[in-house]
């Protein structure tokens, strides 16, 4: 059997005021009663709740950016660079999320150059880049200086003396530092592979001599 439902009459009133009142459910009393100031304090909690999952509900990601263009036959010469990743990762804000406005920060590169040939084989050095950082959005947005005064008043005769006490606190100081390079030398032989896959970008090989290098990229 389905419980019963209450049904209720809503009534406006002057001065902001509406009151809900019961048709057929004695059970619950009395009205209840809503005030403009009510309302506001409602929507005001309401907005602060939902800007706030706003601020903790995105969690931090990794971007790898190719500066190379994938849709195209690429050049390069003997210590020129094949390509090159930017890595980057969400600035976090006070509860360990994505800043809301984008905010990024630097962790670091991979780059791949040509060597030229060696026996008959292609020389490529692939140096890496990692950072390490305390970076967060209090230290790049709201990183000013805070200044406390504290004074006292003290009755001489008929002087009065005051003293006092001036601090200043510094806001938090973010900064990011690279770490050393990581760099490692490799040969292809490319009479048996004219593909390779360095730091999650492909390169096809289409041409080489001594100088230079002909290829392509794809991710």
């Amino acid at each position: 059997m389905e419980a019963p439902q209450a049904k209720f009459r809503l009534t406006l009133r002057s001065k902001g005021r509406c009151a809900i009142k019961p048709r057929s459910a004695p059970e619950l009393g009395r009205y209840a009663f809503l005030t403009g100031g009510n309302m506001n304090r409602i929507i005001l909690v309401v907005a602060c709740a939902s800007l706030l999952s706003g601020c903790v509900g995105n969690p931090i990601k990794s971007y790898d950016n190719l500066t190379q263009n994938t849709a195209s036959e690429l050049n390069t010469h003997i210590g020129g660079q094949v390509f090159k990743v930017d890595r980057s990762t969400d600035l976090p804000n006070a509860f360990g999320k994505a800043d809301i406005f984008g905010g990024k920060v630097n962790k670091g590169y991979s780059e791949l150059r040509y060597q030229g040939v060696r026996d008959n084989k292609l020389v490529f050095r692939l140096t890496e880049i990692e950072t390490v950082t305390n970076e967060t959005t209090m230290s790049r947005y709201g990183g000013g200086d805070t200044t406390y005064v504290d004074s006292s008043s003290r009755l001489r005769g008929n002087r009065v003396q005051t003293t006092g006490t001036i601090t200043t606190v510094s806001g938090p100081q973010g900064s990011t530092e690279m770490l050393p390079p990581n760099t490692t030398e490799f040969f292809v032989d490319p009479s048996k592979k004219k593909e390779i896959t360095i730091a999650g970008v492909r390169v096809l090989i289409l041409d080489y001599d001594d100088h230079s290098l002909r290829y392509m990229l794809a991710k």
